[in-house]
């Protein structure tokens, strides 16, 4: 029950200012009326304005009181203290006109009032009466800031302003004023998200416009097949009048170039019937939410596999007209041999003429045209399957029904091998999975040993066997893959084996293209030839793209069955009964879990011949803790308060809702991403982001890694403590960590790198301005902040939109008590239009914004610190004591908060970002090495001892922000 003797105080928060720099901290404090809390109005004027003799709080500051301002902040405003000089003394004569008595053992106080918008003083000079020397100062304060629709009486002047915000209130003493002023402002509040949405509006319009893509890439292509086909047909009519060459071979060929027109035809009138089926289906969102959910999942995943199926189909018909067009090209050869010369053609000659070159083409078109009826069913959009279970094109079944060899045994590929200490890691992760009696196999066993410092290395016998020979292996139309291991294993005769090398030499660096064979162009990106993942699948894999390599490997059959082997593993060691759904104790189980679950997945990529294109190899750490991780922060069936009651009385997550799949959405998220150009960082690091702006893909260093890995318990017992006990926290949240990397054999480049996966803090926000704030000065501001400094000049920092009340929720709050965190950087608009990046409503993304650093901040601010609400204020000040002090003991250091301020919502949405280094030798050495120069009285280098860093940087913070009371807040 609220009681008129609940509101006989007033909490308010003085800073005393100096140049735009803060004398001392922020301080809040409270006032009881006319206590010994209290002061008098006059005693105030008299000891805090009028006194020069007072000093500063702030030891090292030697300023008078006129050299200092003092602001009171309360509910949505700031009242401003300054002391001025005044030329004349205030005169003293029309104090004998007043009424009322005044002390006159003391010098006596006048206050007028001056209107800034009319420009004049509209209340004459008068001295302050006993009573209103006698005011409880805690009271002015109060109708100060609460009198909002007072008017100023001035009729002689013609003036009737609002009294609070229009006016300037001067008390005089002598030749001194002081300066009263009122400014408007807004308090922030916190924004943190407790988890991570997935926006499937964005991926439905996505899926659209690549089928949209794909239907113009395919008419495209189907063009350019009709064109190549008219031009060997009419090629192959021209040679009818030869003597030499058969007309059965003739009238073979005819028929297969009419057969792959008419496969043309029909597939292109399939592919065109289903896009526009699937687009008129799944266009709409009417239907309850479970089903358009189903209708969502087949619309994301129809694009790439309509993509894949129209590759298929192209590359058999490449694979036919390129046989088609070496029968033409060889007949030919004859009839020019034969004198039987018909002018030029348009279709080059390749090869010597010979009549056994037409009967191995011949023998060709028969056994591709076997092939692929049995393997191709055009009109229903589907692939044959394999003897081995595999559908075309998946793993290593070729196009043709064969099946490429697999050199795994033999080639280790040690240009993309992993550290001796990580790749430990995996081996044992697996031991313990798999168990003693599969631990070691002979295959492994017959490898070299690798050595600490060296990389494995394959026989060199081996090696240069199965580099350098560029042969095709022998076709096999049984998918026998054992006949073709020994059809690889034949017999090289010496004058074979010298032709070769003599091919092998002449023709190096020479980039023979089949000139029969049309371009596929957009279809072929991606590599369509990987194999399927968990329920058909299709992820793309773009070399310049970490993470579609990432969404590959978590979306493959191999990852799942190991995943699914240490979630056996994990129940039977919790002697729990397994559990599908995300439950509260499972997922918290998982995350505390101390066993390491590395899984180490490597898939190829082969061409249309059985070569191996592409090795790509993928290390996903500690899975199963990640897994949990995703499922606490990327639920979206929590609450708005962050929590949610179950049966017995606890509080935690919930089973996601039927037809979501957190781990599908995910993937999905990393499955199309674009590089980031970085802004406000030193370290030169690479950064990348998902089309969806859901997640931020970082490259680390081998070291921070290896850190991080060693510190990951620590992390996922942190962040359990935060989902499920309430801990405050603003750490962001790292989604997924990985080893990556791949040896292109076209190209010949090879990769290794290591990245960390984190939420976008600033998904679904309009970020207005970016700070990235380390609580030091020493080099921390940036060019940027120059060219804003005249706009922030002109206007007060605090002079915002009045946005309603100011009582705004902080986090926490019943509407929005969420964690999103992750890193930001500016955007490329270059990298935005490669990307064809689009917004929710199909528009261009807005232009870049810089991150700033933390002098720039203060600039913004004008030396103030920036107003939080009060709620908003505890629980951030909460969280940075919490997480500084967890970095603190696990030995980390170097890390920063990033800020972004959304104007329309007046939140600060933060996170602190890039806490994965350690205080290690090298930071030791920074750190001297930094020292060395430093004069008395400079700032501190940014490398500082842990525990050091921690005051620092939390000292910072309460200086970057204070708390703004109102009449309901409470200590």
């Amino acid at each position: 029950k609220v009681t008129p003797l609940d509101h006989q105080a007033i909490l308010i928060t003085s800073v005393w200012m100096t140049n735009n720099t803060q004398c001392c901290p922020a301080e809040v404090k409270g006032i009881c009326y006319y206590s010994v809390q209290d002061v008098s109005l006059g005693q105030f004027l008299r000891d805090s304005c009028f006194n020069l003799s007072l000093k500063c709080q702030n030891l090292s500051c030697k300023k008078s009181v006129i050299d200092h301002s003092l602001s009171f902040i309360h509910n949505d405003g700031l009242i401003d203290i300054t002391v001025e000089r005044m030329d004349n003394p205030i005169p003293t004569s029309a104090l004998k006109q007043q009424d009322e008595d005044v002390d006159s053992s003391d010098e006596p106080i006048a206050t007028w009032t001056y209107c800034t918008k009319c420009g004049i003083v509209v209340t004459p000079l008068t001295f302050l009466s006993k009573q209103t020397w006698q005011w409880s100062f805690g009271k002015f304060l109060e109708v100060y800031f609460y009198n909002r629709d007072a008017l100023i009486n001035a009729p002689g002047h013609r003036c009737a302003c609002e009294l609070q915000s229009k006016s300037v209130l001067y008390f005089g003493c002598g030749n001194l004023a002081a300066r009263f002023t009122y400014e408007r402002l807004s308090p922030y509040s916190v924004f943190c998200r407790r988890h991570l949405p997935f926006d499937e509006s964005f991926h439905h319009a996505h899926s659209l416009q690549e089928m949209e893509h794909i239907s113009m890439s395919s008419s495209d292509l189907i063009v350019r097949f009709d064109r190549q086909i008219e031009a060997i047909t009419r090629e192959t009519r021209d040679l009818f009048g030869s003597a030499v060459n058969k007309p059965e071979h003739l009238q073979a060929v005819l028929s297969e170039l009419n057969l792959v027109s008419a496969e043309v035809d029909n597939a292109s009138k399939v592919l065109q019937e289903k896009i526009s089926t699937v687009a008129a289906k799944y266009s709409n969102s009417d239907g309850t939410k479970t089903k358009r959910r189903e209708y969502n999942e087949a619309l994301f995943n129809f694009p790439w596999y309509s993509r894949r199926y129209l590759f298929t189909l192209a590359s058999a018909w490449n694979e036919r007209l390129s046989a088609a067009g070496q029968v033409v090209s060889a007949m030919k050869k004859i009839q020019h041999s034969g004198g039987s010369n018909r002018g030029d053609s348009t279709v080059p000659a390749i090869g010597d003429a010979s009549t056994d070159d037409v009967i191995d083409g011949m023998r060709r078109i028969r056994q591709l045209q076997e092939t692929y009826s049995r393997n191709y069913n055009v009109k229903n959009m589907t692939m044959a399957r394999s003897q081995k279970g595999e559908g075309l094109f998946e793993g290593n079944v070729l196009p043709d029904g064969r099946v490429a060899i697999d050199d795994e045994e033999y080639d280790s590929d040690p240009d993309i091998d992993f550290e001796d200490d990580i790749d430990a890691d995996v081996l044992a992760s697996r031991n313990r999975m798999q168990g003693p009696q599969v631990s070691s196999s002979a295959k492994r066993s017959s490898r070299p040993k690798k050595s600490l410092g060296t990389r494995q290395r394959a026989s060199d016998d081996y090696k240069q066997s199965s580099v350098t020979d560029t042969n095709p292996v022998p076709l096999d139309y049984s998918n026998n893959y054992e006949s073709q291991l020994e059809g690889r294993n034949k017999t090289v005769t010496a004058g074979g084996a010298v032709k070769s090398a003599l091919n092998r030499f002449f023709n190096r660096g020479v980039n023979r293209e089949d000139p029969f064979v049309v371009d596929l162009g957009f279809i072929g990106k991606g590599r369509p030839r990987l194999q399927l993942g968990v329920g058909g699948i299709v992820i793309p894999v773009f070399d310049d793209q970490p993470s579609t390599i990432i969404a590959h490997s978590l979306a493959s059959t191999d990852y799942d069955v190991q995943f699914q082997q240490f979630m056996a593993a994990s129940t039977s060691e919790s002697r729990s009964k397994p559990s599908h759904g995300a439950s509260r104790k499972e997922i918290e189980r998982r995350m505390l879990g101390r066993n390491k679950s590395h899984i180490k997945h490597t898939f190829r990529d082969f061409d249309e011949k059985g070569q191996q294109l592409c090795k790509f190899v993928c290390t996903t750490f500690w899975s199963l803790q990640f897994n949990a991780v995703r499922h606490a922060f990327m639920n979206p069936n929590i609450s708005t308060s962050g929590k949610e009651s179950s049966s017995d009385g606890t509080t935690g997550a919930s089973a996601p809702p039927p037809g979501f799949d957190i781990e599908k959405s995910y993937t999905r998220s990393l499955a199309t991403s674009f590089a980031w150009a970085a802004s406000g960082g030193k370290s030169g690091a690479s950064f990348s982001r998902t089309s969806d702006n859901r997640f931020v893909i970082k490259c680390i260093s081998r070291t921070e890694l290896q850190m991080f890995l060693d510190c990951a318990p620590a992390y996922f017992e942190y962040l359990s403590k935060a989902f499920f006990h309430g801990l405050p926290t603003v750490l962001c949240k790292i989604v997924g960590v990985y080893q990556i990397g791949y040896h292109n054999r076209v190209t010949g480049k090879r990769t290794m790198e290591q990245v960390a996966v984190m939420q976008n803090i600033f998904y679904g926000r309009k970020i207005s301005k970016i700070f990235d704030l380390k609580g030091s000065l020493r080099g921390r501001f940036t060019r940027q902040g120059n060219l804003d400094k005249d706009q922030h000049s002109k206007r007060s920092s605090y002079d915002r939109r009045n946005t309603g009340s100011s009582d705004s929720e902080s986090s926490g709050s019943d509407e929005e008590d969420d964690e999103s965190l992750s890193v930001a950087s500016e955007d490329s608009e270059k990298d935005e239009k490669a990307s064809g990046e689009f917004d929710k409503g199909g528009k261009a993304k807005a232009a870049s914004i810089p991150t700033l650093l933390d002098g720039d901040f203060l600039e913004f601010t004008s030396g103030r610190p920036l107003p939080l609400t009060d709620r908003a204020k505890a629980v951030f000040h909460m969280s940075i004591l919490n997480d500084t002090l967890f970095l603190s003991i696990i030995n980390v250091l170097d890390y920063s908060i990033l800020v972004g301020i959304d104007e329309e919502k007046m939140e600060l949405v933060v996170g602190i970002i890039d806490f994965m280094r350690q205080y290690d030798i090298l930071k030791q050495m920074e750190r001297v090495g930094k020292s060395l120069p430093m004069v008395v009285g400079s700032e501190a280098p940014t490398i500082i001892q842990p525990p050091l860093y921690k005051a620092r940087f939390t000292n910072a913070m309460e200086r970057y922000f204070m708390t703004v009371p109102n009449k309901w807040t409470t200590i």
